[in-house]
């Protein structure tokens, strides 16, 4: 059995005793990424990232998150974990591992700053099993686990949104294509990237209090 049978093998073997498998989950998922993908683990106490690898000369930094069978049968498309936005990796490989037998498929292989959301706190992204895969695919999986996506009813969402592609940020009021806000298709990010890292800038300052004092500032200069 080679190491990645047997990594694998673990999980499944793991699983049975319940759900007491997130750390064997983290090492699949990182003999995946060495043996799969060529990555060089990096050394022990990283932090914000697992390994590296070589793409056309350039060597990335790459960080591994894995999920349990188990976890997304519980979560569905709401399965998520959080980055920390000033330390993210050049490469986010996201891997479903398997508990009911032997196996794994790859969930997302990118840069991290093109999914998710900046949570409001200004720290984290949030990213989650819907931002990685399409609505279909993410079904097809939930299909192959025996279960279904759940559907949640909220309110409606005005998104501020012109003709031509464009979006007005929240805070600065300003006009901009739909790209300036950054999260793939989504159009629920309120602020443009400039918006977005001052707002960000303002909470490591001073907090809660600084990013509304922030907030209000700039948007009396349009608002009155």
């Amino acid at each position: 059995m080679n190491r990645l049978d047997e990594a694998l093998d673990i999980v499944v073997r793991a699983a049975r005793l319940g759900e007491y498998d997130s750390n064997v989950i983290g090492m699949a998922a990182e003999v995946i990424a060495e043996v799969e993908f060529c990555m060089t683990k990096a050394p022990r106490g990283s932090r914000d990232f697992d390994g590296t690898w070589f793409i056309d000369g350039h060597q990335q930094k790459v960080q591994v998150k894995a999920w349990s069978e188990a976890r997304v049968r519980k979560y569905k498309q709401f399965t998520y974990f959080r980055l920390r936005e000033t330390a993210l990796p050049d490469v986010l490989l996201c891997i479903l591992i398997y508990g009911s037998k032997p196996g794994y498929e790859i969930i997302y292989n990118g840069p991290p700053s093109a999914i998710g959301y900046v949570d409001k706190n200004g720290r984290d992204r949030v990213i989650r099993f819907a931002h990685m895969k399409s609505p279909e695919d993410v079904a097809a999986v939930l299909r192959r686990f025996g279960v279904e996506k759940t559907t949640r009813q909220s309110r409606p969402r005005v998104v501020r949104v012109e003709s031509g592609g464009r979006k007005l940020c929240a805070i600065c009021g300003d006009s901009f294509p739909i790209e300036e806000f950054h999260y793939g298709n989504r159009l629920n990010n309120s602020y443009c990237k400039k918006c977005r890292k001052a707002h960000s800038d303002a909470y490591v300052r001073g907090g809660s209090a600084a990013t509304k004092a922030f907030r209000d500032g700039m948007r009396r200069k349009w608002k009155g």
